[in-house]
């Protein structure tokens, strides 16, 4: 058993926006996510790194309680537990913060038949490799799980994040605490400890590229390293800003499926939908979806325009391409409707191709 304390127990003091903009993207994101597994694989996994108290001083739930009020509260609840098993595994070091959950989860008792809250009191990073090096050993195959890796510090050993997503359908969800990893990376010029470290967590010495960079630049360029690092096809993540708006940590999405790259975008439009992907922890909570705010499509019609400019284009490979930028697949149909309604593109029915009105040669479809 972990005899670990908490870490940062003033954690549970407070509730900001940044705090918010995480449960919420859980939230939302799981919502389409359990249907998405729940009806044919037999069992999905929710995994907490770092399960905490389950709640904070004010009242608001922590991630366990969010990611099991999601499912037990689910459209879909019934339906999927006809077809699959949903089990939760909190793990927390703090054996207080353990039975601080214990009594959180009890309220929702009973579950329903199918439904499991196990509350695991041990190191994270221990218990991950311990149960890895059982799959492993007798060649099974990880069920479908959605892991949510929320540490204290930035301490994340990257072979063990780079093994979970070795198995297809193992998704993950980190806070990267991007303020102290910056520090750490120029320490280590002068630091071999730290060095040593920033080895474990980016499983080897691609961290050295990001020596001297620029704050915010270091920053993306961290994201697709580690993204390299774990092999994942796809990397979506949010800016969470200080009080002095300034990056204080990343949330990062690794998948290897489209449609989980997809939704999380379509999560982040919702929690952010002015675009850009930034939340600031002095904004009010209450008022999130009290404003509807309209994002700035001119950039994504200007990107629309540049695939234009050089050869044909099928509208089903613009689908495709869009995978790759921050805009989603309504806006983009939303850009070329406009267009066509302005009469600045038209359309070849046979083909289903639309071009320039001013360069016929060049077409959109």
């Amino acid at each position: 058993m972990g005899k670990n304390k908490d870490a940062n127990p003033a954690y549970w003091d407070d509730y900001n926006n940044l705090q918010h903009t995480k449960h919420a993207l859980i939230e939302e994101y799981l919502k389409g996510w359990f249907p998405k597994l729940g009806f044919w694989s037999g069992k999905i996994l929710y995994v907490d790194t770092h399960a905490g108290r389950g709640k904070h001083k004010g009242g608001k739930y922590g991630s366990p309680i969010v990611a099991l009020r999601t499912f037990l509260e689910h459209q879909y609840r019934e339906s999927i537990l006809k077809k699959s098993r949903v089990a939760f595994y909190f793990i927390e070091a703090d054996k207080e913060n353990c039975e601080s959950l214990q009594a959180e989860i009890d309220v929702f008792s009973p579950l329903p038949s199918n439904v499991e809250a196990n509350i695991i009191h041990e190191n994270c990073f221990d218990a991950l490799q311990e149960e890895l090096d059982e799959l492993e050993r007798f060649k099974q195959v990880m069920a479908p799980a959605f892991v949510f890796v929320d540490p204290y510090g930035f301490k994340i050993p990257g072979e063990i994040l780079q093994r979970l997503m070795r198995f297809k359908n193992v998704e993950l969800f980190i806070n990267v605490i991007w303020r102290w990893l910056s520090m750490a990376i120029s320490q280590a010029e002068i630091s071999e400890g730290m060095a040593k470290l920033l080895d474990s967590i980016y499983n080897g010495d691609s961290w050295r590229k990001l020596i001297g960079l620029e704050f915010d630049v270091q920053a993306i360029e961290s994201i697709n390293l580690l993204r390299n690092m774990i092999d994942a096809k796809w990397a979506t993540h949010i800016h969470m800003l200080g009080s002095n708006n300034a990056t204080k940590y990343l949330l990062l999405h690794l998948t290897n499926h489209d449609a989980g790259r997809d939704l999380m975008k379509d999560c982040m439009w919702k929690i952010c939908p002015e675009g850009g992907f930034y939340a600031r922890s002095t904004d009010d909570p209450s008022q999130q979806y009290l404003i509807t705010r309209e994002p700035d499509l001119k950039p994504l019609e200007d990107w629309v325009w540049a695939k234009l400019e050089s050869s044909p284009i099928r509208w089903t490979a613009l689908l495709e391409d869009i995978r790759h930028e921050i805009w989603r697949a309504p806006q983009l149909n939303a850009v070329i409707r406009k267009l066509k309604n302005e009469g600045k593109i038209s359309g070849r029915k046979y083909t289903g191709k639309f071009f320039p009105k001013n360069n016929p040669e060049l077409y959109l479809c």
